[in-house]
């Protein structure tokens, strides 16, 4: 009887150990991350520098405060190619903000812009991870924009795969789909709307509440001729994602 009334504490314990266990997990596991949306078509000649900010905003602790940003380097090589260096700095909520990876980018632009139905390009990028626990990662993006009178629609689909070292943190890929549409009111004004949609692998595709979601108004332009500038205030709408988000981006241009 003793054996057995302390056999069944035993069982209790270890189980409300590990719900514990599961439990601190999966609040360490919310992956935010926000990107900018973007444009298929190059800038031949234009060097910019480019400084881009997210931060979430919840009631829930696990999720309030994370932040992901990235300082680069770009420039128009050429008519349709572009490539850019940077670096990647995050911070998971509550923890200081670190340097994750050094990444190298290259974005192509198919056709002229307007020569076909459908402005289209591509963007290839690999980041070196400077976390020693991180694998590397490759990521691809296909580039799509489209004019409407005075509303411009970009839409970037993508994929990213761990790689390098770490072979067991070396999974299937995850997928992102990007959403902008602006309305081209003038140079320095343009309002519209963006969607952020974190994937996740392949076994979530058509799985709304395993992935993240986020849709808000934005708002860009260009300012005393050199800087460009975007803002979005971004809800989340999937049970994953945080409550609100906020994402900015700050870009000095030059000509060569």
């Amino acid at each position: 009887m003793f054996i057995s009334a302390s056999t069944s504490k035993f069982k209790q314990l270890s189980s409300m150990a590990a719900f514990f266990v599961l439990t601190a997990g999966m609040q360490s596991s919310f992956a935010f991350g926000l990107d900018e949306v973007y444009s298929p078509n190059a800038e031949f000649g234009e060097i910019s520098l480019e400084i881009s900010h997210a931060r979430s905003f919840d009631k829930n602790a696990a999720k309030d405060g994370a932040q992901v940003g990235e300082v680069t380097l770009e420039a128009g090589l050429t008519p349709r190619f572009v490539v850019a260096v940077s670096g990647e700095y995050s911070a998971d909520p509550g923890n200081a903000m670190q340097l994750d990876a050094h990444q190298i980018e290259g974005r192509y632009q198919f056709f002229e812009s307007g020569e076909q139905w459908m402005d289209v390009g591509a963007l290839v990028a690999y980041s070196f991870s400077k976390q020693a626990d991180t694998p590397d990662t490759l990521e691809v993006k296909l580039l799509l924009q489209k004019d409407v009178g005075k509303f411009t629609h970009t839409a970037n689909i993508g994929f990213s795969q761990n790689v390098g070292t770490f072979p067991n943190l070396t999974d299937e890929a995850g997928y992102t789909f990007l959403w902008s549409t602006r309305y081209r009111y003038n140079e320095y004004f343009q309002p519209g709307f963006e969607i952020q949609s974190d994937l996740g692998p392949g076994a979530q595709l058509g799985y709304l509440n395993q992935q993240e979601h986020y849709m808000g108004p934005s708002v860009q332009g260009k300012l005393f001729g050199h800087l460009k500038y975007q803002a979005a205030y971004l809800f989340g709408v999937s049970d994953p994602a945080a409550q609100q988000a906020v994402r900015l981006n700050l870009e000095y241009e030059m000509h060569f």
